[in-house]
């Protein structure tokens, strides 16, 4: 079965379509690359993949339970925290209590209020089974090489974009999109990223 397809697909920005009668398959394994010059809908088309918008007519299928994950052309400019925060966040509410977690233990205070937070977001934690997406969070982290401590907003560009991969790789997603992905990239950093694609 298909993890994604697309039918018959139409989709256009208020004036003339942008997408017309587009019919996509992806099946599970498969490796796609989009072509096409600057505003033929190469994103839109990633967008519709992703479900992040509706097409305008046609239909769009999922499999049922199909994990799909995103990596934008561009750093999203309100991205902030530490890169444990910005990676954790690619596993939503369960995600942020982690990066919650990491916080509590990273200032240390033995005051009363700080040790009934940190009790409190550990009982949520464990309530649904989370620490084995905290080693998840871990494991994406040492194999892309990145400093979990550091400050996402002072990371270089490249960094960045290698971070915001570890975010769509730890839902350990079925479809990973991504979106011109060595923009802002120097020539070692594309290399690197051609063989991690190689490995996963």
């Amino acid at each position: 079965m298909p993890l994604i397809q697309l039918q018959a697909v139409d989709y256009s920005v208020g004036g003339p379509l942008l997408l017309e009668d587009v019919d996509l398959t992806i099946e599970p394994g498969e490796r796609v690359c989009v072509v096409g010059r600057n505003g033929e809908g190469k994103s839109t088309l990633l967008r519709l993949l992703a479900r992040e918008i509706a097409a305008d007519d046609g239909e769009v299928r999922v499999q049922g339970g199909a994990r799909i994950a995103r990596l934008a052309q561009e750093v999203p400019q309100e991205t902030v925290g530490s890169v444990f925060d910005v990676v954790a966040a690619g596993l939503g509410e369960l995600g942020a209590l982690l990066a919650e977690y990491h916080h509590l233990i990273g200032e240390h205070s033995t005051a009363a209020g700080a040790l009934a937070a940190l009790s409190a977001v550990q009982t949520k934690i464990e309530a649904r089974h989370g620490w084995d997406l905290d080693r998840r969070v871990q494991q994406v982290l040492t194999r892309l090489d990145l400093p979990d401590a550091a400050d996402f907003a002072a990371l270089s560009g490249g960094m960045k974009r290698r971070v915001l991969l570890a975010q769509a790789l730890v839902s350990e997603p079925d479809l990973l999109l991504l979106d011109e992905p060595t923009n802002h990239l120097d020539v070692e950093a594309i290399a690197w990223l051609e063989e991690f694609l190689r490995g996963i």
